[in-house]
């Protein structure tokens, strides 16, 4: 299974445009958001996108109802929560936005999980910690670093592919 992984995306419609083709382009089964997608508007872009999402709400998501609303109305498998603990290709995930240090860390340390996907710190991170694959796809904005980050997991292979914007 092939998972597109993106986050912080600040509204940068620009960016959102060429990570959605990119993802449609690499037929990804699904794709992961890190949150702070911030604004609203940046949604109606995510009627553009070949697979469900699976989101996460950042500490710069404002109207958390509408965005998901919205979402649902996109799609009605489409979920955003504040953290999400599932399976996803044989699996198990745990995703969430990463400003409440205390809970990533906790997850990160747990063992229970396989992959842990976080954004919020705008930086780069693929590693494994206890068997555990961590993933931070930097950010999709490119406003704080200058560099602007998406990422392709192949579950299978529990491979990552990061791609610059």
């Amino acid at each position: 299974m092939k998972i597109g992984i993106f986050g912080d995306t600040h509204d940068y419609l620009p960016n959102i445009k060429k990570a959605i083709e990119i993802f449609n382009d690499e037929d990804v089964d699904l794709v992961i958001h890190c949150g702070d997608f911030v604004s609203l508007f940046v949604i109606k872009e995510f009627k553009n996108l070949n697979s469900n999402i699976v989101a996460v709400y950042g500490n710069n998501d404002g109207e958390r109802e509408k965005l998901k609303e919205w979402l649902l109305e996109i799609d009605d498998n489409n979920i955003i929560a504040d953290f999400h603990s599932l399976e996803i290709g044989g699996l198990k995930f745990f995703i969430t936005h990463g400003h409440y240090k205390e809970i990533l860390d906790l997850a990160i340390n747990s063992k229970l999980y396989d992959v842990v996907i976080y954004g919020h710190t705008h930086k780069k991170v693929f590693e494994t910690v206890d068997k555990t694959l961590i993933i931070n796809p930097g950010e999709c904005c490119g406003y704080l670093t200058g560099e602007a980050t998406i990422g392709i997991l192949d579950t299978k292979e529990k491979s990552y592919r990061e791609i610059i914007l």
